[in-house]
């Protein structure tokens, strides 16, 4: 049996990412309905919402930015750069920090650990053996934090922001492991 401090250090972990990204995707409902006018900004946050998965959400954004900004070249170049980075890499950290199973391991020193359980199929598992599993955690959360800050530049530029000095926002540096 694991002992309650290695349980709740994994689960705040994986509380932790799930947190933001919940707060990246809202984010990004809300770059969403910030396209269309101010009066149906409540419509379409609703039609957002009423969609049952991120990816499909995602690719509603997508559509809706090329549709409303093929006027604003480099606001639809910003945004596709940031849908792209993360379907292919945040949201494939996302899920093996959320849904990768964890099993205990009691060394012979007495010390305990979750690792991964990268059983015949478990692609998620197989991503974190051998990798300081808290650490890819901390990493995967910050690569998310990192976005929904860019993703808010975003949303700035293409609505306050708009036609002023202000300059877009840097795109973020993104790796697929934590720095040694």
């Amino acid at each position: 049996m694991i002992d309650n401090d290695t349980k709740e250090a994994h689960a705040l972990a994986i509380g932790k990412i799930a947190m933001a990204w919940n707060e990246y995707h809202e984010l990004l409902g809300n770059l969403f309905a910030s396209l269309f006018t101010k009066s149906h900004y409540t419509t379409t946050l609703a039609i957002w919402h009423c969609l049952d998965n991120d990816r499909t959400q995602r690719k509603l954004l997508h559509a809706a930015a090329e549709t409303y900004l093929h006027f604003n070249k480099r606001g639809l170049e910003e945004l596709l750069w940031l849908l792209n980075k993360t379907d292919t890499l945040l949201s494939q950290q996302r899920n093996i920090g959320i849904h990768a199973p964890l099993n205990a391991l009691m060394e012979i020193d007495g010390t305990q650990t979750l690792l991964p359980v990268p059983g015949p199929g478990n692609r998620n598992a197989k991503q974190l053996d051998g990798l300081n599993v808290l650490k890819e955690y901390a990493h995967y959360e910050q690569q998310i934090k990192k976005m929904k800050d860019f993703a808010f530049g975003i949303r700035f530029k293409l609505t306050l922001g708009k036609g002023t000095d202000d300059p877009w926002p840097d795109r973020p540096k993104f790796s697929a492991r934590p720095p040694s």
